[in-house]
C-alpha cells in the first residue's frame, strides 16, 4: 500500500501502470522517470520505493512503520544540487553490492540523472547492464536527451504529464493562499508545484521577477539606444540566468497573445495593462521569443556568455 506522500502530485496513468507492475510481480529491473521539474517525480518515485520494499510488511519495528517521510537501509538517494559526479556514483555502486538488510529487494533513487557527469554516466552502465536480482533502479530527469543513449536504452521510461494551472491554483488555495496571488501564482508556476511554492514562501522571488519586468519594458522602450547598457543586469543574475530567460521567454510569449486577442492565454495576468501598452508588432514578439530559446541553447553549449546575452539584447532593440 503506497504511503500518502502527496497523493495531488500523482500521475494517475503512471501510478497505475506502477501498480499494476506490483500486483502482477513483474518489476523492471530499472526506470527512468521523464517530465518537467516541479511535477512530483520524486514523490511518485519515492512512493514506488515504499511499495517496492514494503509489501506485505506486518513487523509493527521495520523500518517501514517508523517515520512519515519514509527512510529505509534498502533505499539508496542521491539528491543534490550540483551536479552528480563519478565518486556519487562509485559509491552508490558500493551500497548497492551489499544485500538488502530487511527487505527482499533494494532499490536505488537517482534525482536529476540528467545533470550527472558523463563519467558519472558510464561508471553507472555496467549496474545497469548486470544488476544484482535484489536490485530496482529508479532514475529521474527532466531533460532525457542528456543521458546517454545506453543508459535510455536500459530503462523502462514513464513520461511524466505537467501539471495544470487549475491543479496548482487548487492545492494553492487548500493551502490558504488568497484566490489573487493562487490564480498569479499558477499561472508564473508553468506547471511547476516546486516554483508556485518558492513564490509562496519567498517574497523576493516575485520581487526579482518584477525586477526583470522592469528591464524588460524599459529594452523595448528604448530599442537600439541605451540597449548595452542593461548588459550588466545580466551579469549580475549569471547565476540565475536559466530563470531570467524562461521568465523573459513567457514575457514575450504573453505579449504574441495579446497581439493576438487571446488574453486569456497571458500568464503574467496582474502585468496585462502593460503588457498592452508594449509597441511591438507580433512577428517582433515571435522572433524575440525565438532568440531567447536560441540564447538558451548557446549558453548550454558553453558560449562566450557576454557575447550570447549582447546577441539577445540587439535582437530586442531591433538592431
Amino acid at each position: 500500500m503506497l504511503r500518502e506522500f502527496s497523493t495531488f502530485l500523482e500521475d494517475k496513468n503512471i501510478k497505475g501502470q506502477l501498480d499494476l507492475a506490483l500486483k502482477n510481480k513483474e518489476l523492471s529491473h530499472s526506470y527512468l522517470f521523464v517530465g518537467s521539474e516541479g511535477v512530483g517525480k520524486f514523490t511518485q518515485a519515492k512512493n514506488f520505493a515504499q511499495a517496492i520494499l514494503c509489501a506485505s510488511n506486518d513487523n509493527p519495528k521495520s523500518f517501514c512503520n517508523l517515520t512519515d517521510e519514509f527512510s529505509h537501509p534498502d533505499l539508496l538517494v542521491i539528491k543534490k544540487e550540483e551536479s552528480i559526479k563519478k565518486e556519487d556514483i562509485e559509491d552508490l555502486i558500493e551500497k548497492a553490492a551489499r544485500l538488502p538488510f530487511e527487505a527482499g529487494k533494494k532499490v536505488i533513487l537517482i534525482n536529476d540523472f540528467d545533470r550527472a557527469t558523463p563519467e558519472a554516466q558510464n561508471a553507472f552502465l555496467k549496474t545497469l547492464e548486470e544488476p544484482p536480482v535484489y536490485l530496482i533502479i529508479i532514475l529521474l530527469a527532466t531533460n532525457k536527451m542528456k543521458l546517454l543513449s545506453t543508459i535510455r536504452s536500459r530503462c523502462r521510461i514513464l513520461r511524466f504529464s505537467d501539471l495544470s494551472q487549475e491543479k496548482i491554483y487548487d492545492y494553492l488555495i487548500k493551502s490558504g493562499v488568497s484566490e489573487n496571488n493562487a490564480d498569479l501564482f499558477s499561472r508564473l508556476s508553468c506547471g511547476s508545484i516546486n516554483l508556485a511554492n518558492s513564490y509562496v514562501n519567498d517574497s523576493e522571488l516575485l520581487k526579482k521577477h518584477y525586477e526583470l519586468i522592469d528591464v524588460l519594458d524599459s529594452l523595448i522602450r528604448d530599442r537600439g539606444y541605451y540597449i548595452f547598457s542593461y548588459l550588466d543586469y545580466f551579469r549580475e543574475n549569471k547565476e540565475n540566468i536559466e530563470e531570467i530567460l524562461r521568465a523573459m521567454a513567457i514575457w514575450f510569449r504573453d505579449l504574441a497573445f495579446i497581439k493576438l486577442n487571446k488574453k486569456d492565454k497571458v500568464i503574467n495576468i496582474d502585468k496585462l495593462k502593460l503588457l498592452e501598452l508594449e509597441n511591438l508588432a507580433l512577428d517582433r514578439c515571435l522572433s524575440i521569443y525565438g532568440e531567447i530559446l536560441l540564447t538558451k541553447e548557446r549558453l548550454r553549449k558553453n558560449i562566450n556568455f557576454d557575447l550570447a546575452v549582447q546577441a539577445l539584447l540587439m535582437r530586442i532593440g531591433g538592431m
